[in-house]
């Protein structure tokens, strides 16, 4: 009966620490990302229900210094301002147009292919060594670069009635920086037009971080109608986003 008892005993002290140690979590990824591609990105949220409760460091927000530089948030806000009432011969103040053309391209939505024109605009500043290039067709992409290439993108893209804003900085005419979406609370209705997006208690929806081309460090992104977190990554090694963005079939 004793040799019984003590080989029971000796079972359960092997079994006790199977059960006793908590569960691995399951790893977390980016989900419009290739997973294998992943290694180096370390995922704490990635919830597309109605996400996670944010962490005040972390509140969607240009005025959040946790996200931007008093800096970034002023060049932020001129940017969106400036082009508002560009056009294909009117460009941002004091700059003069020195080029504009149309050209034809094509993409593809849900497997139909759709073609599109746009026209294409070359501001030259009068005032300063500085240039802008903007392109108008469904939407606005303006990129504006100095003499040493640096400067930033921003972008007007409508979302069935609404407006989401971009902002990327640029150095050396590479992603470095911050690049961040916003999108306006504010419904335009039927007629769209970038000149009426209202940029003001606009809501942050995505931010990244860029090193010479390269996404490293922070992406986060939200819902935007409750402010929760949808994704927070951590990328600690340069990653090429484009190349590895999983496309639509």
């Amino acid at each position: 009966m004793k040799l019984i008892i003590f080989w029971m005993a000796f079972l359960m002290s092997c079994v006790t620490p199977l059960f006793s140690q908590p569960a691995h979590a399951e790893r977390l990824f980016v989900p419009f990302m290739n997973k294998e591609s992943q290694s180096n990105v370390i995922v704490s949220v990635s919830d597309f229900g109605s996400g996670q409760t944010c962490p005040d460091q972390f509140t969607n927000s240009l005025s959040n210094t946790n996200l931007f530089s008093l800096e970034t948030q002023e060049e932020v806000r001129s940017a969106f301002s400036k082009y508002k009432l560009v056009t294909p011969t009117r460009g941002p103040s004091g700059t003069i147009l020195v080029d504009s053309f149309k050209t034809n391209y094509q993409f593809k939505i849900y497997n139909k292919v759709v073609n599109s024109e746009e026209i294409i605009s070359i501001f030259q500043y009068t005032n300063r060594d500085g240039r802008e290039l903007i392109k108008y067709g469904s939407g606005l992409w303006a990129e504006y670069r100095n003499a040493s290439n640096d400067g930033y993108n921003v972008s007007f893209n409508r979302t069935g009635v609404g407006t989401q804003l971009g902002f990327g900085e640029v150095k050396n005419n590479k992603p470095s920086g911050v690049f961040v979406r916003f999108e306006d609370m504010h419904p335009q209705g039927i007629s769209w037009s970038p000149k009426d997006a209202d940029f003001i208690d606009s809501r942050l929806s995505e931010y990244r971080q860029y090193t010479n081309g390269f996404v490293l460090g922070k992406f986060l992104m939200w819902n935007v109608n409750n402010g929760n977190l949808l994704i927070k990554a951590e990328y600690t090694a340069p990653y090429d986003w484009n190349k590895n963005l999983l496309q639509p079939k």
